[in-house]
């Protein structure tokens, strides 16, 4: 393929009626049966992706979301590939500044599921994790946690730490892939979302 590309620009930039056209050039390059066997690869894999992603949207992907039902997070842990979980209580101020970082990082990470659920529906979890100080978040990857954060101790211990240093501190885990280069100078807000949800619905 690469020698066709070749001898049809040679004679592209040959000069007098040996010299193709812009069209006849196209239409020599289209004609490569290389070329098409590339691009039926290449359309082949976009729809994989393009399915991929459907499919991690029915599965709540790119949103933060509250689950109501125990047994949900349980299915979540042994299922998804990446997880973060948050554990809360509603009326915990704390918690309440928590879901808005949340928020903004599901919106980009979207190959990780991030949920969060009211500590009094689940008191198996509870037992189970021995989850003793709120708010609590558990990072999930291929059914297994691999890491807890407990509180704010680890992000200052106060309510006025970025997204940013929430981010990094999740990124210790392969829970989520930190960017790299010049998109990690951008605040995740600014970052581009994977899917677009209504922020009004975390009060």
């Amino acid at each position: 393929m690469d020698q066709k590309i070749k001898e049809v620009a040679k004679q592209a930039l040959n000069e007098g009626d040996d010299a193709l056209s812009d069209d006849e050039i196209l239409a020599e390059l289209e004609n490569d049966p290389d070329l098409e066997h590339l691009r039926e690869a290449r359309l082949n894999q976009l729809k994989h992706e393009m399915n991929h992603v459907r499919e991690l949207r029915l599965r709540g992907h790119g949103e933060y979301l509250e689950i109501q039902k125990e047994e949900d997070i349980v299915k979540l842990v042994s299922s998804e590939k990446k997880g973060i979980i948050h554990f809360m209580h509603p009326q915990f101020t704390r918690c309440k500044v928590l879901d808005k970082h949340l928020y903004q990082l599901a919106r980009y990470y979207f190959e990780t599921r991030f949920v969060s659920i009211n500590v009094e529906k689940c008191p198996f979890l509870v037992q189970k994790f021995q989850l003793r100080v709120l708010p609590c978040i558990l990072a999930v990857v291929n059914g297994g946690v691999v890491d807890r954060l407990v509180g704010f101790e680890e992000l200052g211990n106060n309510d006025r730490f970025s997204t940013e240093m929430l981010e990094r501190r999740l990124g210790r885990t392969d829970a989520i892939q930190l960017p790299i280069g010049e998109l990690a100078q951008v605040p995740v807000k600014d970052r581009p979302v994977g899917f677009q949800t209504d922020p009004e619905s975390i009060q």
